[in-house]
């Protein structure tokens, strides 16, 4: 991991992403739905596996969120945490008006979710890419062991309330862990300060089950 506070002209990007300058947070499973392992025949889940591929992928993601600065001071970042009503009635026809709640966070953890996001993104389309598939998803999770937080790629197979099968990849998990990279290389960009880290990419296979 390195931080420069220099803009490097030179970078190119795989897949340039524009981010909205809100923390990412790890990914849920869809509404109304529980993690299932799956019976004795049915499918289960596999994974986090690291990528194994050695493919040179790297994500830009450039700030363009006009409610995010740099705070010199703290070396943090201020961004828009909720948004809330300033006011208890609102006139008739109108909207209740709003007001931002702003939190700073250190830049450097900051720029370190960002790093993650846009890696899972350009990971997930890489992928998408090299298989010829839209069945993958990306997303960040704090359920690797060994790393505070990681990116991973995902494929989902739904069942229904009893057990089948309602929607399943064509994609194996063996060929989604080949095809993934094992690292991407991300670059964060806040007006003239630079975050960059070498993001491990992670492969699941999650099997969840409607309530």
């Amino acid at each position: 991991m390195k931080r420069r506070n220099a803009l490097n002209a030179t970078a190119t990007a795989v897949s340039t992403l524009l981010l909205g300058g809100c923390i990412a947070s790890d990914a849920d499973p869809p509404t109304q739905t529980n993690p299932a392992s799956g019976g004795e025949d049915g499918p289960e889940s596999q994974g986090p596996v690291r990528g194994e591929s050695d493919a040179p992928v790297d994500a830009r993601a450039v700030e363009d969120d006009e409610n995010v600065e740099y705070v010199v001071a703290e070396d943090a970042v201020r961004y828009v945490a909720a948004w809330r009503s300033n006011s208890h009635e609102a006139e008739e026809g109108e909207p209740p008006e709003r007001e931002p709640v702003f939190e700073t966070t250190p830049f450097e953890r900051w720029g370190e979710t960002q790093c993650l996001s846009a890696a899972a993104s350009a990971a997930a389309s890489h992928v998408e890419t090299e298989l010829d598939t839209d069945e993958v998803s990306g997303g960040i999770t704090s359920a690797v062991d060994g790393e505070d937080r990681a990116a991973y790629v995902l494929l989902t197979t739904l069942l229904d309330r009893d057990g089948d099968v309602l929607t399943s990849p064509e994609t194996d998990f063996e060929t989604l862990v080949a095809a993934t990279p094992a690292t991407v290389s991300a670059t964060y960009l806040l007006d003239e300060h630079e975050y960059t880290l070498d993001v491990p990419i992670y492969v699941r296979h999650e099997v969840i089950q409607q309530e």
